[in-house]
C-alpha cells in the first residue's frame, strides 16, 4: 500500500532504508540552482541515475518545499514518485486521476504551458507558472532562480 507524505524525516528514513540518496538532474543543477530533484538508488541496477548528481538532504528539501512537492512511496518496495502537494490533496479526497497537468501537450508559447494559473504577486512561485515541456515531451518546471533571471 502506498503512502503520501511531505515529512522530511519520514522521506529521508524511507529513502535511506532502501539505499536512496537525494539527487538533482545534472543538466538542471548549476550556478547554485538545485534544479529538478529526484531520489536515486545507486545500488539498484534498475534505477536510472546516469543523468543525476547527488546533492545534500538540505538542498533536496529546500527545493522539495519551494516546489510544493509530496512523495508517494511504498514501504515494502522501491516505488516512489514526487508529485505536487495540490495533486496529493486531490487524490486524498478521492480524485485518483488528479494531476497538475490537465493539458500535457505543447503550447504555442515556445514549449511553455499557459501561465495564467500563477498566484498574483508571488513572483512566479506557483509551480504551474514555471512549467515547460522539455525535448523529451514531458512537463518540467523551471526553478525559482531561473524564473527570477529569465522571468
Amino acid at each position: 500500500m502506498s503512502k503520501t507524505t511531505t515529512d522530511h524525516d519520514e522521506i529521508r528514513r524511507w529513502a535511506e532504508s532502501k539505499g536512496g540518496k537525494p539527487a538533482a538532474v545534472e543538466r538542471t543543477h548549476e550556478d547554485g540552482d538545485v534544479g529538478i530533484i529526484r531520489l536515486m538508488f545507486p545500488e539498484n541496477r534498475q534505477s536510472e541515475h546516469g543523468s543525476l548528481v547527488e546533492i545534500g538532504w538540505d538542498e533536496f528539501f529546500k527545493q522539495f518545499d519551494e516546489a510544493e512537492l509530496a512523495l508517494i512511496y511504498d514501504e515494502n518496495s522501491m516505488f516512489s514518485k514526487l508529485i505536487g502537494r495540490d495533486t496529493a490533496e486531490k487524490r486524498a479526497h478521492g480524485d485518483n486521476d488528479a494531476s497538475r497537468h490537465e493539458n500535457r501537450g505543447r503550447s504555442d508559447s515556445g514549449g511553455r504551458s499557459d501561465t495564467s494559473g500563477s498566484r498574483s504577486g508571488d513572483g512566479g512561485s506557483d509551480l504551474k507558472s514555471r512549467e515547460y515541456v522539455g525535448e523529451d515531451g514531458k512537463t518540467h518546471h523551471h526553478t525559482h532562480p531561473y524564473m527570477k533571471e529569465h522571468g
